[in-house]
């Protein structure tokens, strides 16, 4: 049995997943403008670059029978490059999830983490594959995705957004099944590395499902749409711009409250700061600045 061209349509199908996704969240990211969408962004292109390496390279071998070692360095340099993003960005979005601040404090951990490992990955790289590199390699980034998925996990009754709540549950399931082998694939099996188009299949699949759930819901006039991006002028905040979409919804001040879990004094207070910013004194004045913007 050919396991080269087993490989191969495992990693097209990952890949045609994968570009579905980052179209759906190219659209996404230009209509609500948070900035995770951006890096996320960044991720899935990155990731689906590495496919698509990885898919030439399994093509050689299954046709032409030759690799350049050029070709595996390069893919091994974007490998490492990715899983050093991931260090910083999987815990970072962790926090958007639960609806947590993006401490200085994380901010400096998480990428002093990510710089140490780029640093030993480049040593791997030049000096070649040494096993107490590799162990400091898998003990950063496992620790760092593991305490991510403890967070989350912790934090997942509070995550008051039904299919917010879904997906990271559905997260949490598909890494303790399969990151555990992805890690030996990675990290003691760095050229078969048949687990990673899997995984990143079904999260891509995951993704997919809320992207379009997501759409299907949009408001039919699309005049009647906000495009938060224009208060950035006004240094709204993440969490403002969240409550300003609630606004344009219709919600109350309680409503809003219930679906962030954050309390009513809380959404007042984020509302009142929109208006300072803003300069407008009321709900009804603020929908009609950012419809006058449009």
């Amino acid at each position: 049995m050919n396991w080269n061209g087993i490989n191969l349509v495992i990693y097209v199908l990952a890949f045609a997943a994968g570009c579905m996704n980052i179209c759906l969240s190219v659209i996404f990211h230009t209509r609500k403008g948070y900035p995770w969408t951006k890096y996320y962004l960044v991720f899935q292109i990155s990731i689906t670059l590495i496919l698509i390496i990885y898919a030439l390279r399994l093509y050689a071998n299954v046709f032409i029978e030759e690799y350049s070692p050029v070709l595996q360095t390069v893919y091994t340099a974007l490998l490492f490059l990715d899983i050093a993003f991931l260090i910083y960005f999987i815990p970072y979005f962790t926090s958007w999830v639960i609806a947590s601040p993006w401490s200085a404090l994380y901010k400096i951990t998480f990428g002093i983490l990510s710089t140490i490992f780029v640093a030993i990955a480049t040593l791997e790289i030049v000096l070649g594959p040494f096993p107490s590199f590799r162990a400091i390699l898998l003990a950063i980034f496992f620790g760092v995705f593991t305490f991510s998925i403890v967070v989350l996990l912790k934090n997942l009754k509070s995550i008051r957004d039904k299919d917010a709540r879904t997906i990271s549950t559905s997260f949490i399931i598909l890494s303790a099944l399969m990151v555990p082998f992805i890690m030996i694939d990675v990290f003691f099996t760095i050229q078969g590395l048949a687990t990673l188009p899997i995984y990143y299949f079904w999260i891509s699949l995951i993704i997919l499902i809320y992207l379009v759930n997501y759409f299907i819901h949009i408001p039919e006039s699309p005049g009647n749409v906000i495009d938060v991006r224009l208060l950035d002028r006004f240094r709204i905040t993440d969490r403002e711009k969240e409550i300003v979409e609630q606004i344009q919804l219709g919600l109350t001040s309680k409503e809003i409250a219930g679906l962030l879990s954050i309390s009513v004094n809380t959404v007042n207070n984020h509302i009142a700061n929109i208006y300072a910013k803003t300069e407008v004194r009321s709900r009804i004045d603020l929908l009609n600045l950012l419809k006058e913007r449009k």
